[in-house]
């Protein structure tokens, strides 16, 4: 590693181009962060210096998505350890990158949780050799990880126990945050997430990339948001919009406009991504064909550039109720409606009847059914969650993925990954509901959402393993006897805390926790008029041989204000 100094003057602070060239190098284990996407900036420098080469990275990243995925696609890494790698725009869709580059030999991938990676970062950075978790236990994570993953007897007696987490110690960090100072002591972007640990943890310390390089003296106004400490940085890199196409939220600062994702860009990044071609051509003009960051923000332009600074502005300020469009004489329910307003219908019941106080909301379906049972009573009758440390947020319409600015402005609390499923999802005394979708389900109601039986990956646990830490889960996924199967080839998460299961066509309960899901009740259908014929359409989408109630019902229609709501929701 190039140990030249930089001037008193400079402080740590170096240009982008001169930081990535003398502080990653090839073999090493990079470990990047910032928020869902990570140092955007800084990863399309890697591609510019090291593309054509073969450094032989082994990345370490929670969530790999955006500019990331093109690292694996221009062979830069040769191995992945991670909890999920997906292309983020509206939606979480499996990787094309990833999975070709699988099916080629190319890439390893390790898995992990969102928590559990964390945890083994932690580790490395408190020096000790292991971690405790509540995570992975009984999964093929903790099968496939037998290196890293291990299960003790509770040395204090209690008879139970225990999994451990191996320390995990990368070679260098590259973390994106809000700003620094010349010195290098870091206030990062709200919530934390999975942005603490790994800058701690690297032997080699940490390359900063930040929006603003401030004063020493307004880091003293704001010291209690300083989570990186100066000792443990190298460098110090000006890099305004540096988490692009993601979104960045300030914790609270002056002088810092936040910006929201670039859905545009990145829906046309993911149609690049169909064909090593295409997206090649992609690369050549977003990366190759710029010179610097610079250039980068240059070919956005300004107009783009403020319109997601303004996007920003405006989701944040919009009313915290919501204005119901009228769908009069558009009352035809689609099967995913009914779905979404069933789970909300169970959501509601669950939290009245245990007490809930939490419910931690999964992207996508199980989001949108969360959002519609919080605004279903007045005033919510519990706190929203997400995996990266948010709480008590108000939702905003078309927004079923986290990564947003709006998400964040509107949170009573704003912590870390570890905080928010180790302690509020997974901590003792929880309150909390996890909702959460899934790829496959068993019979037992455990979950895949990491590997087809085919053997092509999907996105991998997320939060989702942690999610069942909770005092109670319930999943919701499409019906059908390739999702509803014998027996899962990969297990993300064990099914013993799952209650519910509502699909497209039903709900499904388990009397008690390692019982088999029993079908308890049947969605209208106006072209499968009777129940007994819906029970056996439902037994025909199902790979096992499905046990039912003693009394199957039949779920009442939505009514005009749940669909409206709904509706709203999904505008």
């Amino acid at each position: 590693m190039d140990k030249r100094p930089v001037s008193k003057e400079q402080g740590k602070l170096l240009d982008l181009q001169e930081a990535v060239s003398r502080y990653v190098k090839p073999g090493m284990k990079l470990h990047l962060a910032g928020g869902i996407g990570g140092p955007s900036a800084a990863v399309c420098e890697i591609i510019r210096q090291y593309q054509g080469r073969n450094p032989d990275f082994t990345l370490i990243q929670s969530t790999v998505t955006g500019h990331a995925l093109n690292l694996v696609h221009t062979k830069l890494v040769s191995k992945l350890v991670c909890s999920i790698c997906a292309n983020i725009a509206a939606s979480g869709r499996p990787s094309r990158v990833i999975q070709a580059a699988l099916e080629r030999g190319r890439l390893t991938i390790e898995n992990w949780t969102l928590n559990s990676l964390q945890q083994r970062l932690m580790a490395g950075a408190s020096g000790v050799p292991f971690m405790p978790t509540r995570s992975v236990t009984g999964s093929s994570i903790a099968a496939e990880n037998e290196e890293a993953f291990k299960t003790v007897d509770d040395p204090f007696g209690s008879g139970e126990r225990i999994g451990l987490v191996a320390a995990l110690v990368p070679d260098i960090s590259i973390i994106h945050g809000c700003v620094a100072d010349a010195d290098g002591n870091t206030i990062l972007c709200a919530p934390c997430g999975e942005d603490l640990w790994g800058a701690l943890a690297s032997r080699g310390g940490a390359v900063v990339t930040v929006e603003n390089v401030v004063s020493t003296d307004f880091i003293k106004r704001y010291a209690a948001l300083v989570k990186i400490p100066s000792y443990a940085v190298n460098a110090v890199v000006l890099a305004p919009l540096g988490l692009h196409p993601y979104s960045l939220a300030t914790p609270g600062i002056s002088d810092l406009e936040p910006y929201e994702k670039d859905i545009d860009f990145l829906s046309d990044l993911y149609d690049a991504s169909g064909s090593d071609e295409a997206l090649n051509r992609w690369i050549n003009e977003w990366i190759g064909g710029c010179r610097s960051h610079h250039d980068y923000l240059d070919r956005l332009g300004r107009e783009r550039i403020s319109g997601l600074i303004k996007k920003a502005s405006m989701a944040a300020r919009e009313s915290s109720r919501p204005s119901v469009p009228d769908i009069t004489g558009k009352q035809d329910v689609e099967p995913r409606e009914m779905m979404l307003i069933a789970l909300s219908r169970e959501i509601m019941k669950s939290v009245k009847s245990r007490g809930h106080k939490l419910v931690l909301a999964g992207a996508g379906a199980a989001a949108t059914a969360a959002f519609h049972a919080y605004y279903s009573s007045d005033p919510p009758a519990f706190e929203l969650g997400t995996g990266n440390g948010q709480i008590g947020y108000n939702p905003v319409p078309g927004e079923p993925i986290l990564a947003s600015e709006a998400g964040v402005r509107r949170s009573k609390i704003l912590t870390d990954t570890v905080m928010m499923l180790g302690v509020f999802v997974g901590g003792t005394h929880n309150r909390c509901l996890s909702v959460v979708g899934a790829g496959q389900i068993d019979k037992y109601a455990n979950i895949n959402s990491t590997r087809t039986s085919e053997g092509k990956f999907l996105v991998g646990s997320g939060g989702a393993n942690d999610a069942l830490n909770a005092s109670e889960a319930i999943v919701c996924l499409d019906q059908s006897n390739r999702r509803f199967v014998e027996r899962l080839c990969y297990i993300t998460g064990r099914g013993s805390p799952v209650t519910t299961v509502v699909s497209t066509m039903g709900i499904f309960r388990k009397p008690n926790p390692h019982d088999e899901l029993h079908l308890v009740a049947c969605f209208p259908n106006s072209h499968v008029r009777s129940l007994e014929d819906r029970v056996k359409e439902i037994r025909n989408n199902c790979g096992w041989d499905l046990k039912t109630a003693p009394v199957v019902e039949e779920v009442p229609g939505p009514s005009t204000e749940e669909l409206q709501l709904l509706r709203w929701l999904t505008r």
